[in-house]
């Protein structure tokens, strides 16, 4: 008969401490549910700034590594003088490009690298995806602003005139338009079109971007011209 009472009693008293816990998890409840919204909150702060962080070191690093390897052989191993080098160069070849000396040297040793075989290729090739760039990028190479029917009547595209020529076998004036994506301009196709298959826009090169970068979201604030009919001449 022992037996069953010390059992008993045993379970009671384990009853009594699973009561205790689970009065105690249900205490603590609210302070883990706050901990666990400053943690999130404290994640969402800083991936920017780690994403920051992240770009400016790889930048830095990049920079550094330039001009470290010459630097070393040199002797010299000081941490911040091979950024300061490379950012000197930099700046050296921009001066170079903005005057007529410095370009004629830099077209000079251009002239040298397209002499060398496989050099030749990977420096083309990487100077025409910058040029490219570059020149989407300047609103000046943009004419105009178009529409271009498609993919049905009654949709339009946003495409911006950069050029045209005759061909003769089609003998007819073709026009070459750049149609940029959203919300990031600075990809798109290019497209060539019979002059008389465009709509002229009313719209200005910087409303068009605009409209393009926000996606639609910001458009024009323009109102519709109505037209009030006059009243009808008397006989």
């Amino acid at each position: 008969m022992e037996f069953p009472k010390k059992l008993a009693q045993v379970l009671a008293v384990a009853e009594r401490g699973l009561q205790k816990t689970i009065a105690a998890t249900q205490q603590i409840r609210p302070f883990l549910s706050v901990t666990r919204n400053m943690a999130l909150t404290g994640v969402v702060v800083a991936i920017p700034l780690l994403a920051t962080l992240w770009v400016v070191q790889f930048a830095y690093t990049t920079i550094t590594d330039i001009s470290a390897p010459a630097l070393a052989r040199l002797g010299v191993h000081l941490p911040l003088i091979p950024f300061f080098v490379t950012l000197s160069l930099f700046i050296t070849l921009g001066f170079m490009a903005s005057n007529v000396f410095g370009q004629r040297l830099l077209d000079r040793m251009e002239m040298t690298l397209l002499r060398i075989p496989v050099v030749a290729t990977v420096y083309t090739g990487i100077k025409q995806v910058i040029d490219s760039f570059r020149s989407f990028k300047s609103m000046e190479n943009f004419k105009r602003v178009v529409y271009l029917d498609y993919p049905a009547d009654g949709a339009r595209l946003i495409g911006f005139v950069t050029g045209q020529y005759y061909d003769s076998k089609l003998g007819e004036e073709m026009t070459t338009v750049v149609i940029p994506t959203a919300p990031s301009p600075m990809t798109g196709l290019v497209v060539v079109v019979p002059a008389s298959k465009l709509t002229e826009s009313s719209l200005t090169l910087e409303e068009a971007m605009k409209l393009i970068v926000s996606a639609g979201l910001v458009v024009p604030k323009r109102r519709a011209t109505v037209l009030v009919p006059q009243p009808a001449e008397l006989p």
